[in-house]
Protein backbone atom coordinates (compact mmCIF):
# COMPACT_ATOMS: atom_id res chain seq x y z
CA UNK A 1 0.00 0.00 0.00
CA UNK A 2 2.85 2.39 0.76
CA UNK A 3 4.24 2.03 -2.77
CA UNK A 4 0.91 2.90 -4.37
CA UNK A 5 0.33 5.78 -2.00
CA UNK A 6 3.83 7.16 -2.54
CA UNK A 7 3.34 6.99 -6.32
CA UNK A 8 0.03 8.86 -6.19
CA UNK A 9 1.53 11.49 -3.89
CA UNK A 10 4.39 12.02 -6.34
CA UNK A 11 1.89 12.50 -9.16
CA UNK A 12 -0.12 14.94 -7.05
CA UNK A 13 2.92 17.05 -6.25
CA UNK A 14 3.47 17.48 -9.98
CA UNK A 15 -0.09 18.73 -10.56
CA UNK A 16 -1.43 22.24 -10.25
CA UNK A 17 -2.99 23.26 -6.94
CA UNK A 18 -6.45 23.11 -8.54
CA UNK A 19 -6.02 19.49 -9.65
CA UNK A 20 -4.21 18.20 -6.59
CA UNK A 21 -7.16 17.66 -4.20
CA UNK A 22 -8.68 15.12 -6.60
CA UNK A 23 -5.50 13.06 -6.41
CA UNK A 24 -5.49 13.12 -2.60
CA UNK A 25 -9.13 12.00 -2.56
CA UNK A 26 -8.34 9.18 -5.01
CA UNK A 27 -5.79 7.82 -2.56
CA UNK A 28 -8.30 7.84 0.27
CA UNK A 29 -11.03 6.24 -1.84
CA UNK A 30 -8.68 3.43 -2.87
CA UNK A 31 -8.16 2.57 0.81
CA UNK A 32 -11.79 2.73 2.02
CA UNK A 33 -12.89 -0.83 1.19
CA UNK A 34 -9.79 -2.37 2.76
CA UNK A 35 -10.37 -0.43 5.99
CA UNK A 36 -14.01 -1.50 6.42
CA UNK A 37 -13.08 -5.15 5.79
CA UNK A 38 -10.60 -4.92 8.68
CA UNK A 39 -12.95 -3.56 11.33
CA UNK A 40 -12.93 0.20 10.79
CA UNK A 41 -16.05 2.30 10.34
CA UNK A 42 -16.70 4.14 7.08
CA UNK A 43 -14.37 7.10 6.80
CA UNK A 44 -11.67 5.56 9.01
CA UNK A 45 -8.39 4.13 7.69
CA UNK A 46 -7.14 0.73 8.88
CA UNK A 47 -3.50 0.25 9.85
CA UNK A 48 -2.05 -3.09 10.92
CA UNK A 49 0.23 -2.03 13.77
CA UNK A 50 2.47 -4.43 15.72
CA UNK A 51 0.13 -3.90 18.68
CA UNK A 52 -2.96 -4.77 16.61
CA UNK A 53 -5.41 -3.24 14.16
CA UNK A 54 -5.83 0.53 14.44
CA UNK A 55 -8.37 2.85 12.80
CA UNK A 56 -7.42 6.46 12.05
CA UNK A 57 -9.30 9.47 10.74
CA UNK A 58 -8.16 13.04 10.11
CA UNK A 59 -10.66 15.75 10.93
CA UNK A 60 -10.44 19.27 9.58
CA UNK A 61 -10.85 21.98 12.17
CA UNK A 62 -9.05 24.63 14.15
CA UNK A 63 -8.13 23.79 17.72
CA UNK A 64 -5.97 26.32 19.49
CA UNK A 65 -5.05 23.82 22.21
CA UNK A 66 -4.21 20.13 22.14
CA UNK A 67 -6.78 19.50 24.88
CA UNK A 68 -9.52 20.78 22.54
CA UNK A 69 -8.41 18.37 19.82
CA UNK A 70 -8.43 15.50 22.34
CA UNK A 71 -11.98 16.38 23.39
CA UNK A 72 -13.05 16.36 19.74
CA UNK A 73 -11.62 12.85 19.30
CA UNK A 74 -13.32 11.61 22.46
CA UNK A 75 -16.64 12.90 21.12
CA UNK A 76 -16.40 10.33 18.30
CA UNK A 77 -15.28 7.46 20.54
CA UNK A 78 -11.55 7.74 19.90
CA UNK A 79 -8.37 9.36 21.16
CA UNK A 80 -5.83 11.73 19.66
CA UNK A 81 -3.72 9.30 17.64
CA UNK A 82 0.00 8.78 17.54
CA UNK A 83 2.03 7.81 14.46
CA UNK A 84 3.47 4.31 14.12
CA UNK A 85 5.63 4.96 11.03
CA UNK A 86 6.12 7.08 7.92
CA UNK A 87 3.26 5.32 6.13
CA UNK A 88 0.84 6.69 8.72
CA UNK A 89 2.42 10.15 8.53
CA UNK A 90 1.85 10.20 4.77
CA UNK A 91 -1.77 9.13 5.27
CA UNK A 92 -2.36 11.99 7.74
CA UNK A 93 -0.88 14.45 5.26
CA UNK A 94 -2.97 13.04 2.40
CA UNK A 95 -6.20 13.05 4.40
CA UNK A 96 -5.84 16.65 5.57
CA UNK A 97 -4.92 17.99 2.12
CA UNK A 98 -8.01 16.28 0.67
CA UNK A 99 -10.18 18.35 3.01
CA UNK A 100 -8.70 21.85 3.06
CA UNK A 101 -8.60 24.52 0.38
CA UNK A 102 -4.99 25.33 1.22
CA UNK A 103 -1.64 23.92 0.24
CA UNK A 104 -0.47 23.21 3.80
CA UNK A 105 -1.38 23.15 7.47
CA UNK A 106 -0.54 21.55 10.82
CA UNK A 107 -2.26 18.60 12.52
CA UNK A 108 -2.42 17.86 16.24
CA UNK A 109 -1.13 14.38 17.14
CA UNK A 110 -1.32 12.38 20.38
CA UNK A 111 2.19 13.07 21.63
CA UNK A 112 3.67 14.63 24.76
CA UNK A 113 7.08 15.38 26.20
CA UNK A 114 8.32 12.79 28.69
CA UNK A 115 8.53 13.71 32.36
CA UNK A 116 12.32 13.50 32.41
CA UNK A 117 12.60 15.93 29.49
CA UNK A 118 10.22 18.64 30.73
CA UNK A 119 12.02 22.01 30.72
CA UNK A 120 15.07 20.34 29.16
CA UNK A 121 16.71 21.37 25.85
CA UNK A 122 17.50 18.85 23.16
CA UNK A 123 20.41 16.63 24.19
CA UNK A 124 21.65 13.06 24.03
CA UNK A 125 19.28 12.31 26.90
CA UNK A 126 16.34 14.22 25.39
CA UNK A 127 16.73 13.46 21.70
CA UNK A 128 14.32 13.09 18.79
CA UNK A 129 13.78 9.47 19.86
CA UNK A 130 13.56 9.95 23.63
CA UNK A 131 12.18 13.42 24.44
CA UNK A 132 8.58 12.53 23.53
CA UNK A 133 6.13 9.67 23.88
CA UNK A 134 2.91 8.82 22.07
CA UNK A 135 -0.24 8.74 24.20
CA UNK A 136 -2.69 6.59 22.22
CA UNK A 137 -1.66 3.35 23.93
CA UNK A 138 -1.06 1.67 20.58
CA UNK A 139 2.16 3.00 19.01
CA UNK A 140 5.26 0.85 19.55
CA UNK A 141 8.91 1.51 18.71
CA UNK A 142 10.38 4.76 17.41
CA UNK A 143 9.73 4.65 13.65
CA UNK A 144 6.99 7.25 14.13
CA UNK A 145 9.27 9.81 15.76
CA UNK A 146 9.69 11.69 12.48
CA UNK A 147 10.88 15.08 13.72
CA UNK A 148 12.20 17.97 11.64
CA UNK A 149 15.97 18.28 11.55
CA UNK A 150 17.30 19.81 14.80
CA UNK A 151 13.96 19.13 16.49
CA UNK A 152 12.50 18.76 19.06
CA UNK A 153 14.45 21.75 20.39
CA UNK A 154 12.07 22.72 23.23
CA UNK A 155 12.46 26.41 22.49
CA UNK A 156 12.01 28.45 25.66
CA UNK A 157 11.71 25.08 27.45
CA UNK A 158 7.90 24.98 27.17
CA UNK A 159 7.20 23.02 23.97
CA UNK A 160 5.60 19.90 25.42
CA UNK A 161 3.31 18.88 22.51
CA UNK A 162 3.82 18.19 18.81
CA UNK A 163 2.17 18.68 15.42
CA UNK A 164 2.63 17.15 11.97
CA UNK A 165 3.02 19.44 8.95
CA UNK A 166 0.93 18.48 5.91
CA UNK A 167 2.10 20.17 2.71
CA UNK A 168 1.69 19.72 -1.04
CA UNK A 169 5.20 21.12 -1.45
CA UNK A 170 8.22 19.28 -0.07
CA UNK A 171 8.75 22.11 2.43
CA UNK A 172 7.43 25.51 3.51
CA UNK A 173 9.41 28.53 4.62
CA UNK A 174 8.13 30.51 7.60
CA UNK A 175 10.55 31.48 10.35
CA UNK A 176 12.72 28.65 9.05
CA UNK A 177 12.37 25.70 6.71
CA UNK A 178 9.80 23.04 7.61
CA UNK A 179 9.42 19.74 5.76
CA UNK A 180 6.25 17.91 4.77
CA UNK A 181 5.01 14.92 6.81
CA UNK A 182 7.38 15.60 9.71
CA UNK A 183 6.88 16.60 13.34
CA UNK A 184 7.74 19.74 15.27
CA UNK A 185 7.43 20.40 18.99
CA UNK A 186 5.24 23.33 20.07
CA UNK A 187 3.48 24.62 23.18
CA UNK A 188 0.32 22.67 23.97
CA UNK A 189 -1.88 25.75 23.57
CA UNK A 190 0.05 27.45 20.76
CA UNK A 191 -1.48 28.85 17.59
CA UNK A 192 1.23 27.96 15.09
CA UNK A 193 2.21 30.50 12.44
CA UNK A 194 -0.84 32.80 12.82
CA UNK A 195 -2.43 32.44 9.36
CA UNK A 196 0.67 31.22 7.52
CA UNK A 197 1.52 27.86 5.91
CA UNK A 198 1.83 26.06 9.27
CA UNK A 199 -1.46 27.25 10.77
CA UNK A 200 -3.42 24.58 12.66
CA UNK A 201 -5.87 22.91 10.27
CA UNK A 202 -6.82 19.56 11.79
CA UNK A 203 -6.29 16.69 14.21
CA UNK A 204 -5.85 12.92 13.89
CA UNK A 205 -8.09 10.56 15.87
CA UNK A 206 -7.53 6.85 16.38
CA UNK A 207 -9.14 3.78 17.98
CA UNK A 208 -8.72 0.01 18.02
CA UNK A 209 -10.15 -1.87 15.05
CA UNK A 210 -13.25 -3.97 15.76
CA UNK A 211 -11.66 -7.09 14.23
Amino acid sequence: MLGKTALLISVCLALSAADCPAAWKAILNSQAEESEDNGCEAGWKFFNRPSGGWCMRVFEGFNAAKTDAEKSCKSVGSTLSGIQNRNEALYIQTALLAQIARSSGSVWVGMQRTQKCLKQPKSDTCSALTAFEYTDGSVTGTDGFIFQGNQPDNKELNQDCAVLLASKAASVSTNGQFYAATLDDIMCDEQVDDNGPRVMRGYICGKKAAK
